[in-house]
């Protein structure tokens, strides 16, 4: 299920075994890259309000090249996950794509972070530390992640039936990842566009899912 709500107003009645997201970004929390602490103590009110069973975390962040350098997002997040009791377990790179970019970094920082005792699969696929996926972009949605690379995270920290949890579900990246993978899912998304945007991709994932099924049913019908 996806609230069309602030992430605030729901977390505290989910229950969820893990979490995939990709927080927003300065401009969209009403600040910019100059403005760091801003930031970093909206992370800390984002992460320390997460209780998943399975004390994993996972975000995806891109840097931001701002005033002739660069904004460490990422590190921003490692400190305020430090902060509040979490370990980084996995640093992962997602080259989006091999084309110069001079506004903006092409790759993005896949941080898992666990707290206390936290159990992995060691998928083969999650294995390599560099992962190249082309940026996608569902429909009118403006910010692409790779179905992929979230589908990577999600069997390597979950099994079948587990809920996968996004708070900024954009257009449903995470939901769809779930869906794929036998999971359940659960989230939330504020800006009505993009909630309209999950619901839809959560439908035609869904229809596609019945579809595979029915065709696997006919090809075992005919023996």
């Amino acid at each position: 299920m996806i609230y069309h709500d602030d992430y605030r107003n729901v977390i505290d009645d989910l229950k969820y075994d893990y979490v995939f997201t990709s927080p927003p970004d300065f401009e969209e929390i009403g600040t910019d890259p100059s403005k760091p602490e801003v930031y970093q103590k909206f992370l800390k009110d984002l992460f320390d309000r997460m209780n998943p069973t399975k004390n994993l975390i996972t975000a995806s962040v891109t840097d931001r090249k701002f005033g002739g350098g660069i904004v460490s997002k990422s590190s921003l997040i490692v400190t305020t996950m430090e902060s509040i009791g979490y370990q980084l377990k996995a640093h992962k790179i997602w080259v989006k794509t091999l084309k110069i970019d001079g506004w903006r970094p092409t790759y993005a920082n896949v941080l898992t972070f666990g707290k206390g005792k936290t159990k992995q699969n060691l998928e083969k696929s999650f294995k390599p530390d560099v992962w190249i996926h082309d940026n996608e972009k569902y429909k009118k949605y403006a910010y692409g992640m790779a179905i992929d690379a979230v589908i990577k995270c999600v069997l390597n920290y979950t099994v079948e039936g587990d809920t996968v949890y996004d708070p900024f579900m954009g257009s449903g990246t995470t939901a769809a990842a779930a869906i794929r993978t036998d999971r359940k899912y659960v989230g939330s998304e504020i800006n009505e566009e993009y909630f309209k945007l999950s619901q839809e991709r959560i439908h035609e994932e869904n229809i596609g899912k019945m579809l595979t099924y029915n065709d696997k049913c006919d090809i075992l019908n005919t023996y």
